[in-house]
C-alpha cells in the first residue's frame, strides 16, 4: 500500500507538489473536523431517546429536499472559492452556539438541543464534504485529477482516523474530568472547530491560479433543472431500480442500526463510555477501509464483479441485523458495524459508483445527486420509522422483525441484479 502511494507521489510534476500537499492537509483538517464530533452525533442519538429517531430523520429529509436546491443555486452563482470560506464560517459559527448553548442553558434544555444537534450534524456531514470537492474540481483538472483525488482522499482517511482517534481519547481520559464533567461530549465541538478553522485558512490557497471558477460560474443552472431529476427517475428503468435500490439499501442499514443502538443503550447509561464506543468504530473502519480500497477492492470487482457484490449486499444486511437479535452484545455491535461500513466503502460504493459511469451524461451528474440525496435520506426515514413504530404495530417480536427484513434484503439483491443487468444492456 505504502509502496503504491509512493509510486503515485513520484508521478507528480514539482510544480504541482505544494497545491497538492495544502489540498492533502485540506481535506485531512474537513475530515477531521467531521470525525471528531461523529462519535457526539452518535451519542446524541441516543440522548434524544431512540424513539423519536424516526421523526428527526424526517426533518433532516426536508431540510435536505429544500437545502439542495438552495445550495445549487448559490454554488452556481457565487464565485465557489468564497462559498468554501462562507460556508465553513457558516459551520463554525453554528458549531459554537451548540457549544456554548450546552455548557449555559440548564438541564431541560439539553434534550432539544441533543435533537437540534442530531439534526443537525446529518446536514453538515454532507455539505462540508460536497464542498470541499467543488473547490477541488474546481482548481484541479485535466488527466492528472484521478492521481491527485486519490491522494487527497487519503489525506482524508487520516484524518477521519485522527478525529475518532481523539473522540476516543478525550471520552475517556479526559470528559470525565472535573472540569469538564458538565461539559460532557459536547467538548469534542472545540476539537472540530480548531480543524474546521485550519481547513478554512487551507481553503484560501486555491482561490486563483487555475480555477475555472468564472466558467463554470457563467453558465448557471437551467431553469428546469430543479425537478428535472425527478421528472427522469420514472421515465428511465435504470434510474427506477437505483432509487429503489438506494432506497432499501439505507432502509436496511437504518433499521440495522437502531437495533445496534439499542444494544449500546442497554450497555451503558454513561454518556462518555458511549461516545467512546463510536469513536473506537470509527477507528476499527477507517483503516480497514484504507487496507480494503488499496489491496482488495480492485482485486475483487475483477474477480467477482460489481453485480454480485450488488447481489450478495442485501443477504450481508440481512445476517447482520439477524446477528443483532441472536448475540445483542456490544462486541456484536462492534464487529458487524465495522463489516458492514468496510464492506460499503471498500466495496459496495466502488461498485454503485461504477455503475453510475455506464449512465448518460446528464443522468450521471443531475439525476445520481438526487439519488444519493433524497432517496438515501427517504430510505433512512423509512427504516427508523419501521424499526421505532412498525415492529410494534405489527405484534413482531425482536428476531421476528429481522426475519421480517429477509424479503426487502432478497429485494435489495433483486434490484442491484437488474440495475446492472439494463445497463449491460
Amino acid at each position: 500500500m505504502i509502496e503504491k502511494l509512493r509510486n503515485k507521489i513520484f508521478e507528480i510534476p514539482i510544480e504541482d507538489r505544494s497545491s497538492l500537499s495544502k489540498a492533502f492537509f485540506f481535506f485531512y483538517f474537513v475530515l477531521c473536523a467531521w470525525y471528531s464530533i461523529r462519535p457526539v452525533r452518535n451519542e446524541m442519538a441516543v440522548q434524544a431517546g431512540l424513539e423519536n429517531l424516526p421523526g428527526l430523520l424526517s426533518i433532516v429529509l426536508l431540510i435536505m429536499l429544500i437545502a439542495n436546491p438552495v445550495y445549487s443555486w448559490l454554488v452556481s452563482r457565487i464565485n465557489r472559492n468564497k462559498i468554501v470560506i462562507y460556508f465553513y464560517l457558516f459551520f463554525i459559527a453554528n458549531l459554537l452556539f451548540f457549544f456554548f448553548s450546552w455548557i449555559s442553558l440548564d438541564e431541560t434544555w439539553k434534550p432539544l438541543i441533543a435533537k437540534s444537534f442530531y439534526i443537525w450534524c446529518n446536514v453538515f456531514s454532507f455539505f462540508v464534504v460536497s464542498i470541499f470537492w467543488v473547490s477541488m474540481i474546481n482548481y484541479f483538472s485535466g488527466p492528472q485529477a484521478k492521481l491527485y483525488f486519490g491522494i487527497i482522499s487519503a489525506g482524508g482517511s487520516i484524518g477521519a482516523f485522527t478525529g475518532s482517534s481523539v473522540a476516543r481519547t478525550f471520552s475517556t481520559q479526559v470528559c470525565g474530568s472535573v472540569s469538564l464533567s458538565e461539559w460532557g461530549p459536547f467538548s469534542l465541538i472545540l476539537v472540530s472547530v480548531l480543524s474546521l478553522s485550519i481547513a478554512c485558512l487551507l481553503s484560501s490557497s486555491f482561490s486563483s491560479g487555475k480555477s475555472s471558477i468564472d466558467v463554470q460560474k457563467n453558465s448557471g443552472l437551467s431553469k428546469s433543472s430543479s425537478i428535472k431529476p425527478i421528472i427522469d427517475i420514472p421515465r428511465s428503468p435504470v434510474l427506477r431500480n437505483l432509487s429503489l435500490y438506494m432506497i432499501l439499501w439505507t432502509a436496511l442499514m437504518t433499521f440495522g442500526w437502531m437495533v445496534a443502538l439499542g444494544i449500546v443503550q442497554e450497555w451503558s447509561s454513561d454518556p462518555c463510555e458511549r461516545t467512546a464506543f463510536f469513536a473506537r468504530i470509527e477507528q476499527v473502519v477507517t483503516p480497514l477501509t484504507l487496507f480494503c480500497q488499496f489491496l482488495i477492492t480492485a482485486a475483487v470487482l475483477k474477480i467477482i464483479g460489481i453485480r454480485m457484490v450488488l447481489i450478495i449486499y442485501g443477504f450481508i444486511l440481512f445476517a447482520a441485523i439477524y446477528l443483532y437479535e441472536l448475540y445483542p452484545e456490544i462486541m456484536t455491535v462492534l464487529i458487524i458495524v465495522s463489516v458492514l461500513r468496510t464492506f460499503e466503502y471498500g466495496l459496495s460504493k466502488p461498485a454503485r459508483e461504477s455503475l453510475f459511469t455506464k449512465l448518460k451524461s446528464e443522468e450521471r451528474y443531475k439525476s445520481t445527486v438526487f439519488l444519493d440525496t433524497f432517496f438515501a435520506r427517504a430510505g433512512e426515514v423509512m427504516g427508523s420509522w419501521f424499526a421505532a413504530k412498525g415492529v410494534i404495530l405489527l405484534g413482531l417480536s425482536s428476531m421476528g422483525a429481522s426475519l421480517f427484513m429477509l424479503p426487502f434484503a432478497a429485494l435489495l439483491s433483486w434490484t442491484g441484479y437488474k440495475a446492472s443487468k439494463l445497463l449491460d444492456e
